[in-house]
């Protein structure tokens, strides 16, 4: 079993910290969202992990490289951005022909247990299946009572006025793909994967819905949805989303320094090579990696990116070397 994590977005949405980082390395509960994939997916199984990497792709690559990994990773930067599909079709000529792959958006954080589902996918006996669920602010896919799927977007919307059966569900950017549904796109140009789907749809082999009933599933592609998955994943249980730390309210990385005379209220993380010095008070605070927080310094929902040396009053600022 095989799988892809889609990682070259520009993260339009979560800037600025996508100018520090790719979307991807944005650390959740002090891990970055890619390495959480990885070892979740290694956990169900997958035997070896392809990444595309567009923005800061040097640096992409570079953390794949001088990390250790649990299965081998294959990275490949896309000179110009390729998009969902021209991505997954970059990679064809490392996947088995006979056999489907997983494909992930890489701002997600979620339980899916991707070996069962994968088992669900192939019992359906189509070419591509599709992980949905309810979530209200992204319902906009059509699926049919017999879990076919059978529109998106403004086009779901439009066929449930019509058709009052069918149900509106979100895509949780997780795909289950035959890789012959990707060879007729042009190798090395843009393309997305949509147009594939209703292809499919059209010729009567339209993609199937699969579910996980109790699913916990957040983006991280703004920054309000990733200040707040912080918040509320340290008022989890400890050990639901494992390897990621839950229901923990202080996380301090060991290489970095907290004074004894620093106030830390409310979540608070601290990344790798930080100080806080003596007299500051940081409240709901994210702090990333080889940040230094001077003396007397106060931070209130803040989340400051790598290599940010603070000082002064702060509150619901975004901090980031500019």
């Amino acid at each position: 079993m095989l799988a892809m994590i889609l990682a070259a977005g520009l993260g339009t949405r979560l800037r600025p910290l996508t100018l520090v980082r790719p979307k991807v390395l944005v650390p959740v509960s002090g891990m970055p969202v890619f390495e959480f994939l990885v070892h979740r997916l290694h956990q169900s199984g997958v035997e070896a992990v392809m990444v595309n990497a567009f923005q800061l792709k040097d640096e992409m690559a570079a953390v794949v490289r001088e990390n250790e990994w649990p299965v081998p990773i294959h990275v490949r930067l896309e000179p110009i951005l390729l998009g969902t599909g021209g991505g997954l079709r970059n990679f064809l000529d490392l996947m088995r022909a006979d056999e489907s792959f997983i494909a992930l958006n890489g701002d997600i954080i979620c339980d899916a247990p991707f070996d069962h589902l994968y088992r669900l996918h192939l019992d359906t006996g189509g070419r591509v299946s599709l992980l949905l669920h309810d979530c209200p602010e992204f319902n906009n896919v059509a699926v049919d009572p017999d879990d076919q799927i059978l529109a998106f977007g403004r086009e779901a919307v439009d066929l449930k006025k019509v058709r009052p059966e069918l149900r509106r569900l979100a895509f949780t950017g997780i795909h289950f793909l035959d890789p012959s549904v990707l060879k007729d796109l042009p190798a090395g140009e843009p393309s997305e994967i949509l147009p594939v789907y209703r292809g499919l749809i059209e010729r009567g082999e339209p993609p199937r819905a699969l579910y996980h009933p109790g699913l916990f599933w957040r983006e991280t592609g703004s920054i309000e949805a990733y200040f707040r998955l912080n918040i509320e994943l340290a008022g989890m249980r400890e050990g639901v989303l494992n390897p990621l730390a839950t229901g923990r309210r202080i996380c301090i990385h060991p290489r970095s320094h907290v004074s004894p005379g620093a106030r830390l209220d409310g979540v608070v993380h601290v990344g790798k090579d930080s100080r806080i010095a003596e007299g500051s008070r940081l409240e709901d605070v994210i702090i990333w990696d080889g940040v230094d927080v001077r003396a007397g310094s106060r931070l209130r929902r803040c989340i400051v990116a790598d290599g940010v040396t603070i000082s002064g009053v702060h509150e619901g600022e975004v901090l980031h070397v500019r």
